[in-house]
């Protein structure tokens, strides 16, 4: 066999393996968002037992017990909490929900073809679309089950896991790499605790609005809307839709101010904190942020949506250090001149 025959091949395998890991990658990556996803709550737990730790005599590892007992009250308190009272209104709730339909029907049959439409409708087989609602709940539940368990192992013990990772490289290697990933875990604390910020804000700015109003299940969809403002615009769309749906259980005037809190509270998020925190902390375009979601949507649907702004701030890092090489935190001279 000749010399160009043998480069030939290796070639061609270099090209196959490749192609291989791309598709590999393109089938497994919402399993790549929700390892990505308990990598970020990792960080979290892990960056608030440090400072208590900073904090207090305690030792690291009774820091993230208490961190840790903390982090699964509030997360075990709110399901509790808004669970109950879903159920609670779930009658007033189906009943606001099917007279808007009822309505909506009635105009629909206002025009020929929207009448034809909706006329078949009468015998709609309502087995497809509950199997597949049923399986959206099991897959949900198995993957917040699996991002909280990969959360509280790398919190608990991150350096095992890291000096893992870089067993992968040759050691020259391995001392870049572990400054790559010290830059990166930075970066995403600091935007982790911008996020923070903005979701305290909208929490208090919509229970207190919708307390104010008298609306229903005011304290859960606060918390709900909090929960839904760490994915930027879309989950203050999401959020919203509850709440109203709710308030017209009780009349069209109050699903109006509802309507109002809501954009009450993403506009102070939106045009007064967020502006202020990325200043201080981790600066994101909006523009990148939203095609960044769209982007995301194509590949993993709402799972990418959801970690799309997190994966900005991931990929930041590894532009500025490789590319231009920069710290993350050091302004480009766009930022400069803005």
């Amino acid at each position: 066999m000749t010399a160009d025959m043998v480069r030939f091949g290796r070639r061609v395998f270099a090209a196959v393996l490749i192609i291989g890991l791309v598709v590999a990658v393109a089938y497994s990556i919402q399993i790549l968002l929700l390892v990505f996803a308990g990598i970020l709550l990792a960080v979290l737990l892990r960056s608030a037992g440090t400072w208590l730790c900073g904090h207090t005599r305690l030792s690291i590892n009774w820091c993230m017990v208490i961190v840790l007992a903390g982090f699964g009250a509030f997360l075990f308190g709110s399901i509790w909490m808004f669970g109950v009272q879903i159920v609670n209104q779930a009658d007033e709730l189906f009943w606001a929900v099917s007279q808007a339909y009822g309505e909506f029907h009635a105009k629909l049959a206002h025009y020929h073809v929207a009448g034809s439409m909706s006329a078949g409708t009468g015998g709609l087989n309502l087995e497809t679309p509950v199997k597949a609602a049923a399986s959206s709940v099991l897959w949900t539940i198995a993957s917040i089950v699996m991002v909280l368990f990969i959360g509280v192992y790398l919190s608990t013990s991150p350096q095992l896991y890291t000096e893992l990772f870089l067993s992968f490289f040759e050691r020259p290697m391995r001392g870049r790499i572990a400054r790559l990933l010290d830059a990166t875990a930075a970066a995403l604390r600091w935007w982790l605790a911008g996020q923070l910020i903005a979701m305290a804000v909208v929490g208090a700015i919509t229970t207190g609005g919708l307390l104010l109003i008298g609306a229903p299940m005011a304290i859960s969809l606060g918390v709900l809307a909090m929960l839904l403002t760490f994915v930027p615009y879309v989950g203050a769309i999401i959020s919203a839709i509850p709440a109203v749906l709710l308030a017209f259980t009780k009349s069209t005037d109050m699903a109006m101010y509802v309507v109002l809190v809501y954009l009450v509270a993403h506009v102070v998020e939106g045009y007064i904190v967020v502006p202020l925190i990325q200043h201080k902390l981790v600066y994101l375009p909006p523009a990148m942020i939203l095609a960044m979601q769209f982007i995301m949507e194509l590949f993993a649907g709402t799972v990418g949506v959801t970690f799309a702004t997190p994966l900005m701030v991931v990929a930041m890092v590894l532009i500025k250090k490789l590319y231009f090489k920069q710290d993350w935190d050091e302004p480009t001279e766009a930022a400069e001149a803005a």
